[in-house]
Formats: structure tokens, C-alpha cells, sequence
């Protein structure tokens, strides 16, 4: 693997795991304020580690392992919280955590066949902002007890926040699949 094992924007990624537990604990004990504030620092930080790794050319293949390991790890806690609070629908928790053990796993057979890992790509970035963004408003109306939520949903359980990242939950499953296909194909 290139690159060093710990330096600053890796130190960004991985602090991502502890701030999705915080999240938790604050989503459990309807600490909103608390809540929505490391879920901000945790999505800022998604972006600034690879801000300043491209900017002190310090990417590296670490990076591209930790960056989206804590974002499964941190967001694969908040989601399955969210689902046993039932703030979620199941469906789409199971549905998004298989997706993410689906790109894991193929991220980890496309390293293992040709000695380095894929990149993250924007079609992921974008579905984990939106999942972000989706799970927060969730979370939010979960603790405010919001009446105007269920009528919001529209269609099996999700509101339009919720139909927006699960199609780019979708799409990004089909890019990093597609991709990675590619990457196989023309080694």
C-alpha cells in the first residue's frame, strides 16, 4: 500500500466512527442539538479529508480504504439505530446495508486482484450526502415528534428525502459495480 498509514486527512476519516456513535447516543436520548451538530462535523469532515489530501498531495491507498470504511461503519450505525427506534423503514436499512456490503466486498476483491483499491467515486459521495441529509431530517422529526412527517411519507415508508437517496443509493450500486467490472476486465 502507498502512502502513510496515519496522516491528517486518514486522522479526518477515522474520526468519523466515534462521531456516528455520538450521533447514536444523542438520537437515543433526543439530544437534538448535540445530535445535529456531529452529524454536521462528521459530513464536513467527509469533504475536508479529501480537500486536504489532494492539496498537501498526501492521497493515499490507506485513504482510500479508511475514508469509506468510516462512512460505512459510521452511517451503518446511525441507519440501524434509526431502524430499531423506527424512525427508518427496515426495508431500506437492509437495502442500504447490503449495498454497502456489496461495494466492501467488491472494493476488497478488485484490491486483492489488482493491488490497489478503487476509488471513491461522486455517484458514492453523493448517495452518502443524501443518505446523510435524509437520515438527519428523519432523525430531527423523530425527536421533535414532528405531526407533519407521516404525512410527508409517500410512498412505502419514505419520504421524498428518503426516494431521493434511495436512488442514489441505487445508482451508486450500479456505478461502483459497473466500475469495478471495468477495472477487472482491463487488467
Amino acid at each position: 500500500m502507498k502512502g502513510p498509514l496515519f496522516n491528517i486527512p486518514n486522522l479526518i476519516s477515522l474520526s468519523r466512527i466515534p462521531l456516528g456513535l455520538a450521533a447514536c447516543l444523542f438520537l437515543v436520548r433526543n439530544n437534538l442539538v448535540p445530535l445535529v451538530v456531529v452529524i454536521f462535523i462528521g459530513v464536513f469532515s467527509d469533504f475536508l479529508d479529501g480537500i486536504i489530501a489532494r492539496k498537501t498531495d498526501s492521497v493515499s491507498d490507506w485513504g482510500k480504504i479508511f475514508d469509506p470504511l468510516a462512512d460505512k461503519i459510521a452511517i451503518g450505525a446511525f441507519i440501524i439505530t434509526m431502524a430499531i427506534i423506527k424512525a427508518v423503514p427496515l426495508w431500506f436499512v437492509i437495502l442500504f446495508l447490503t449495498r454497502d456490503a456489496l461495494i466492501a466486498a467488491g472494493g476488497l476483491f478488485v484490491t486483492k486482484r489488482l493491488g490497489l483499491p478503487p476509488s471513491s467515486n461522486i455517484w458514492g459521495k453523493l448517495s452518502t450526502l443524501t443518505v446523510s441529509v435524509y437520515l438527519t431530517s428523519a432523525a430531527v422529526c423523530y425527536i421533535l415528534d414532528s405531526t407533519l412527517w407521516p404525512s410527508c411519507l409517500i410512498i412505502a415508508g419514505l419520504d421524498p428525502l428518503g426516494l431521493i437517496s434511495l436512488g442514489f443509493v441505487l445508482l451508486s450500486l450500479f456505478v461502483y459495480s459497473s466500475e469495478s467490472v471495468r477495472m477487472l476486465r482491463n487488467s
